[in-house]
């Protein structure tokens, strides 16, 4: 009862049914691109490495980023003029930002490059987070279902809290 209701406040607005959109497909293809399903080659050519269960998973994280931060921007929104943001809000919006651990192989060699790791070591990294990328969209589909109980709890304390 409590994530029907949660839903139908927020996604009544045409705004957050936009956004979710936006951000479902911003997602997904930062997911296709990062996760190195499609890779194109500056000479020509597309290179696709799609299993199901790939596809499958990266779909679900995408739209489950897509739904999550309306959630969450309508909550903030709706506190920030109520009352104080409970700290819950945030704890849910860095589990949305923690569910891109799925980009792992895209953000961690970038972060270990600035750190001074030599080419070969990132290059070894690289290739076994890349191996690990289903492991890795799992607990970023588990951040982010989290996030989704979290964001839906917070558009019924943003409701109690303004009425």
């Amino acid at each position: 009862m409590l994530a029907r209701n949660s839903f139908m406040e927020v996604y009544h607005q045409r705004t957050y049914q936009l956004a979710a959109m936006i951000g479902a497909a911003g997602m997904a293809v930062l997911l296709v691109w990062s996760s190195q399903i499609v890779t194109i080659f500056p000479q020509g050519g597309l290179f696709l490495d799609a299993d199901a269960l790939t596809l499958i998973s990266t779909a679900l994280a995408a739209g489950l980023m897509g739904i999550t931060l309306p959630l969450h921007w309508y909550a903030w929104r709706r506190t920030r003029v109520a009352a104080p943001a409970s700290g819950l809000g945030l704890v849910g919006t860095l589990l949305s930002v923690g569910s891109l651990s799925c980009c792992a192989p895209l953000l961690l060699p970038g972060m270990l490059s600035l750190l001074g790791f030599s080419g070969s070591a990132l290059l070894a990294f690289n290739l076994r987070l890349h191996q690990l990328r289903l492991l890795l969209m799992a607990l970023a589909i588990a951040f982010l279902l989290v996030s989704l109980w979290i964001g839906l709890r917070n558009v019924t304390r943003s409701c109690r809290i303004s009425r």
